[in-house]
């Protein structure tokens, strides 16, 4: 184990006795074994990112110059923002969900992300100058979310990430990597935008199980959609919440294999603003 900032870096294994979970409304909250943050030695196949960020980074960058300031939110249920500017989330892909038209404006970026064979999501982060991301919770425990940093215009603590406890900041050119079921927030108090790069892998232990986590994380999430714009919704038992997201489940994993291969399957996630509950 290391220290970075303030926060302890612990080589990965998936805990004894650890179930995969899925947060969700109206109960959000991860109770398991894993810790907060994760040594990269734990996981090599992370390589070809380290090797290549300036290229991403590049891209990146050129594609701003070429087109204008990215400030798109492609996620379906985005956490809260509060300070000057929104929060820009250009997704990839998600849990397997191609994102076709991204792929096209950053295709040297998705053929590194390629060359990972268990990732399961990526997409590129952009956090506006006096800006925060309030607190909230990831997905699963299924995956390892990690960033590798683009730009950071400062070091921490005046940019930075708060993960159950622990804090630490980026250092460009280096991937972070943490377990983002655990609640967390994140911060840019510097002048200038802070860019990395948004990933999350199924670690070796879990790989078996990779198709059962995308299709049911897009269940979950597709069900948190529709809770957080219905009032019908969420008035509803835990019983028919639980089969809402087995049906969402089943149309992913029916779904995905289609999109993958035909880009003219892709449902248009377009620019979604934040929702609060009504």
């Amino acid at each position: 184990m290391q220290k970075i900032d303030n926060a302890i870096i612990h080589p990965y294994e998936w805990p004894e006795g650890e179930e995969i979970i899925y947060v969700r409304p109206p109960v959000e909250e991860y109770h398991g074994k894993l810790h907060n943050f994760y040594s990269t030695e734990s996981f090599p196949e992370l390589k070809p990112l380290l090797d290549n960020w300036e290229k991403i980074r590049d891209e990146v960058l050129a594609v701003e110059a070429r087109d204008g300031l990215l400030t798109k939110q492609n996620s379906l249920s985005p956490a809260k923002v509060e300070g000057e500017g929104s929060w820009s989330l250009t997704y990839l892909v998600s849990f397997n969900w191609l994102f076709h038209e991204n792929i096209k404006r950053f295709p040297v970026t998705w053929s590194i992300v390629q060359q990972i064979p268990n990732c399961v999501f990526a997409g590129i982060s952009i956090l506006p100058p006096k800006t925060e991301i309030k607190p909230h919770y990831g997905d699963t425990n299924g995956i390892v979310r990690a960033h590798l940093a683009l730009v950071v215009p400062e070091p921490y603590p005046t940019i930075g990430i708060h993960v159950n406890g622990e804090e630490r900041g980026w250092k460009v050119g280096e991937i972070m990597a943490f377990i983002n079921v655990q609640k967390h927030h994140v911060w840019n108090h510097s002048d200038k935008r802070r860019y990395v790069l948004m990933f999350d892998f199924v670690p070796k232990p879990l790989l078996p199980r990779l198709n059962e986590i995308c299709t049911n994380a897009l269940g979950n999430q597709s069900f948190v959609f529709f809770y957080r714009r219905s009032a019908i919704v969420r008035k509803m038992p835990d019983w028919m919440h639980r089969l809402m997201i087995k049906i969402f489940a089943f149309i992913w994993k029916c779904y995905l294999p289609v999109q993958r291969r035909f880009s003219w399957a892709t449902i248009k996630s377009g620019d979604v603003q934040d929702v609060r509950y009504r």
